[in-house]
């Protein structure tokens, strides 16, 4: 009797853990993948926070994704800002750690080498498709010959259950650019031409020249963006500088002509001089920003006695450097917004292959939330 009262202890134990685990295998996952990316632990529980905030079907598209975190971090500071905590200690502190987790996912995509040609892409491979002015647009490749085939691309609008088609000779003689997930690999982006459509296999179909300049879809993000900003720019002349204090007298009329967390391009009159520091004070939105920092190199336009000055900022407050970033993202192109909508689609389905693969590597099935 004990032996079998133990026995029936031991399976009790076993079907607990075994529901923990199915509980919260999302949340093993995502440590085990974050720690094996080479984040630290404090990190991966600041990521685990903000896809819990976030709601992230997919939490793990934060290692790997920047349009997923700059969703994120949209979430973040619009509810700061409903909270009025967005000038908070602990609000500026999350927001900056989250910032550079982006520049940090963004480099490390672009330090990567792949896959150089459309001609290797196989059969059925899912694109993710934008026409410029139409939107983003879903399809898949029917055959790769001497041109690329593919199914008539659709738009998929998921919450109302609708699918929207534009016709055919829309997509003739038009400049395209294709998103992919390449299984096993990474995500990847080339412009091509529609040059024709028919019919293939009785399918409708379009046909894309081939592409020989395939780039990872994450090098085509930059914080850094175009602007008309004018500011003031002082001159540092001490070697003790107080970060904290702004100068009320009039300094060096500049116009900043684009601009990111870590520097700009400064356009001023007369001729520039290089390797001297400076701090720059202006406005973004109702936000007032001062940026200290390095001319690192000067071009300058003798006929129209004005130099381009490439600025590097070494020091900014983090609420200030926080509100740069925002402007910075919100003000990007149309263009800009349907490449991040089409990067973020193709980072979706890399995490449906790869949650594809879980499902087929462990075995376990789970129904009703028991497993089986």
């Amino acid at each position: 009797m004990n032996i079998v009262i133990s026995f029936l202890i031991i399976l009790a134990v076993i079907a607990l853990l075994a529901r923990l685990y199915v509980i919260n295998s999302n949340k093993i996952k995502f440590y085990s993948t974050g720690l094996d990316s080479s984040f630290r632990m404090g990190e991966v529980r600041i990521l685990w926070k903000l896809a819990k905030k976030c709601q992230l079907e997919n939490p793990i598209a934060l290692y790997v994704s920047v349009p997923a975190l700059n969703d994120c971090i949209s979430k973040v500071i619009m509810d700061a800002r409903t909270n009025n905590t967005i000038n908070s200690f602990k609000v500026q502190q999350f927001l900056d750690k989250l910032y550079k987790f982006r520049t940090r996912v963004a480099l490390d995509a672009a330090g990567k080498k792949g896959l150089e040609s459309s001609k290797y892409l196989d059969v059925g491979q899912k694109l993710r498709i934008i026409l410029p002015g139409k939107g983003v647009f879903l399809s898949k490749i029917l055959n790769n010959g001497r041109e690329l085939i593919i199914m008539i691309p659709k738009q998929e609008d998921k919450k109302h259950k609708t699918v929207h088609m534009i016709p055919i000779d829309e997509w003739v003689g038009k400049k395209i650019s294709v998103y992919l997930w390449r299984k096993g690999d990474a995500c990847y982006a080339f412009d091509t031409i529609v040059f024709d459509s028919g019919v293939f296999h009785g399918e409708s179909a379009l046909f894309l020249q081939h592409s020989n300049s395939l780039d990872r879809a994450q090098k085509r993000q930059s914080v850094r963006c175009q602007c008309e900003i004018y500011a003031q720019m002082y001159i540092i002349k001490s070697s003790v500088v107080d970060f904290n204090v702004a100068d009320t007298e009039p300094g060096y009329k500049c116009l900043l002509e684009d601009i990111s967390e870590d520097g700009a391009m400064i356009r001023i009159g007369g001729k520039g001089k290089a390797h001297i520091q400076i701090k720059l004070q202006f406005n973004v939105n109702d936000t007032f920003i001062m940026m200290y920092g390095v001319i690192r190199a000067v071009e300058y336009n003798k006929t129209l006695n004005q130099s381009r000055l490439h600025f590097e900022c070494t020091h900014i407050d983090a609420a200030m450097k926080n509100s740069i970033l925002t402007y910075v993202y919100n003000v990007l192109p149309q263009t800009e917004k349907e490449i991040n909508e089409a990067m973020l689609q193709t980072e979706k389905d890399s995490m449906e292959d790869s949650d594809s693969e879980d499902d087929q590597s462990t075995g376990l099935i789970i129904q009703n939330g028991d497993l089986q």
